[in-house]
């Protein structure tokens, strides 16, 4: 299972290239104060214009030497960071497309704190930080004092930024939440402007909004007011060090324990050696926003399930259901011992009042949702044995709400495939079964013709039928339909009716729920389902029979029409294209 962590490891290879750089960066950059030492000690006492020439010559290829490094280092970890990011980001959008986290859509947004954090010059501080030993070891080497002193200041600085870390990292745990909740329900609510706009709900779900941010922000005010104490603390020790590094050095110089020179090169060396470390303790929150950002990530990758590896034989389309249930989040179940078995080739109608648990059941059968108790089995093995690249295009769904992406009609019916102009013929023939090619002949780019998100600007019934045309792209095995014919008119019934029965008569297993009866002829099984529970499952013959003498509204009207579908298919399959 991919984790930030893993990630991390692939590079660890590259990051220590660059800190080997950034040891002859740290020291490089010493120059300026080896050129100031050696022109008051050479120079001034010489007055040697040569001296000076060469020293500045010297120090100014150094110095040019340290830009290289530094411009070389800068553009490796950008380029690090963001191959780090790009695999990051697949794996992300997998697990955030697999998984259930209702959060799991701000992960994007911790991607780029990541890559932000990763490619910033905090990493180049905390490398350079990496190498205050060293020079501790150096100050040691001048006075045990400077060295002292120099632990003395980091310690106290660490003390400080982990207390700031402490604190900022439970402030930003409780943001999180109404944080979430405002993102949410502000996509939500831009989702449904048009209701709201018709209904003048905005002043209302505006307040509810802005309470949700008030409340986040609350929580980051009283964040501040903490942990800014302790920010400000480490500031004025920043602006300190240049009194404690100096007065130091004065101190032992008064005391006749160092020379002049080594107060002035143990100031140079405590400068370098502390000063990434103040710049890693000023940014600690960054840091913990960067190691927050990671923390989520490895929880949306750890939702995502384990891929099956091993292919299975080419999927035929029986399908059995074995005690098969689902609750919702808050633990409530909405299907309950769902059992029956049907061959492959088999067409199913789904029936059941409103709130009965169809939806859930076509969720189920599809892979769109995962059961949590019981399993659903295609040709004998349980869904989650199947791999995505044999299932996906072996499986047509047609969910009850009709997602359209944005994106072209083709692209919306081969499921994003590269363009292929073979792939023409099967587009077609999704199209004219779905009875959706007078949709793509009456626009000006035909298959080219761009969707907005949800299916803008089609009509409600012509979405439906571009889904229609996406479920039956290429005779999946098995094909599940929740309410295909909500949005359709009579003619658009009809012409689904015959698509059924041609798809039944190339080996595709159908599941379909309806709250009308038109179509029910053309089935082999009807499955009922009542609060959750199956009702009862029969073949269409015994089922209707049962319904019809019980007086069951919802087979009130007249079966014929579907019927005549399942008598006549074999007959006129071509007129189906006639119909489109």
């Amino acid at each position: 299972m991919m984790t930030v962590t893993s990630v991390f490891q692939k590079a660890r290879g590259s990051y220590a290239r660059i800190w080997l750089h950034s040891i002859f960066i740290a020291l490089l950059a010493l120059s300026p104060f080896l050129y100031m030492m050696q022109v008051t000690e050479r120079v001034y006492t010489s007055h040697s214009w040569e001296t000076l020439g060469f020293i500045t010559v010297l120090i100014g290829f150094l110095m040019l030497v340290w830009g290289m490094l530094d411009h070389y280092r800068t553009n490796a970890l950008h380029a690090v960071g963001y191959r780090i990011d790009h695999e990051l980001r697949q794996g992300i959008f997998d697990a955030v497309h697999r998984g259930d986290r209702p959060e799991a859509f701000r992960a994007y947004a911790d991607i780029a704190t990541l890559r932000q954090g990763l490619t910033g010059s905090l990493v180049e501080s905390l490398m350079d930080a990496s190498l205050a030993p060293l020079f501790i070891v150096v100050l040691f080497i001048l006075h045990p004092v400077f060295g002292l002193v120099a632990i003395g200041y980091i310690l106290l600085l660490a003390l400080l930024s982990a207390r700031g870390r402490s604190i900022w990292k439970t402030v930003r745990a409780e943001q999180r939440v109404p944080e979430d909740q405002a993102f949410a329900f502000g996509m939500a609510t831009a989702a449904r402007r048009e209701t709201i706009r018709a209904m003048d709900i905005l002043p209302g779900v505006r307040r509810e909004w802005a309470g949700l941010e008030d409340r986040a922000s609350d929580i980051v005010l009283k964040g501040h007011e903490r942990a800014g104490i302790l920010d400000s603390a480490i500031g004025v020790l920043q602006q300190a060090q240049l009194v404690i590094l100096v007065g130091t050095g004065a101190t032992l110089y008064l005391l006749e324990q160092v020379s002049a020179t080594a107060g002035m090169a143990a100031f140079i060396v405590m400068m370098r050696g502390v000063g990434p470390v103040v710049a890693v303790a000023r940014n600690w929150s960054v840091l913990n926003e960067v190691r927050m950002a990671a923390e989520r990530l490895d929880a949306v990758l750890s939702e995502e399930p384990e891929e099956p590896q091993s292919p299975l034989p080419d999927m035929q389309g029986h399908v059995a259901c074995d005690n098969l249930g689902y609750a919702g989040a808050d633990g409530k179940p909405v299907l309950t011992g769902i059992r029956f078995s049907v061959p492959a080739g088999s067409i199913v109608g789904v029936v059941g009042p409103s709130g009965a648990g169809k939806s859930t059941l076509m969720r189920l059968l599809s892979g769109g949702a995962r059961p949590t108790a019981g399993s659903v089995k295609i040709d004998g093995f349980p869904l989650a044995l199947w791999p995505a690249a044999q299932h996906g295009p072996a499986t047509g769904y047609l969910p009850q709400a009709v997602d359209l992406l944005p994106g072209t009609i083709w692209q919306n019916v081969t499921r994003f495939a590269p363009f292929d102009p073979a792939l023409t013929p099967a587009v077609t023939e999704a199209l004219r079964m779905a009875g959706a090619l007078d949709i793509v002949q009456g626009r000006g780019r035909g298959l080219d013709f761009r969707l907005l998100d949800g299916g803008a600007p089609l009509s409600g019934g012509q979405r439906q039928r571009i889904g229609l045309a996406r479920a039956f792209y290429r005779m999946p095995r098995v094909v599940v339909l929740d309410e295909p014919n909500s949005a359709l008119d009579a003619e658009g019934e009809k012409n689904l009716a015959y698509s059924l029965t041609e798809l039944k008569r190339a080996g595709s297993t159908i599941f379909f729920s309806t709250h009308k009866a038109n179509l029910l002829g053309i089935c082999d099984y009807i499955l009922v389902i009542m609060d959750g529970y199956m009702h009862s499952f029969s073949t269409r013959d015994d089922m209707l029979g049962r319904l019809n003498a019980a007086g069951n509204p919802l087979l009130a009207a007249d079966k014929e029409a579907g019927a005549g579908a399942d008598q006549g298919g074999d007959q006129d399959a071509g007129r189906v294209g006639e119909q489109a």
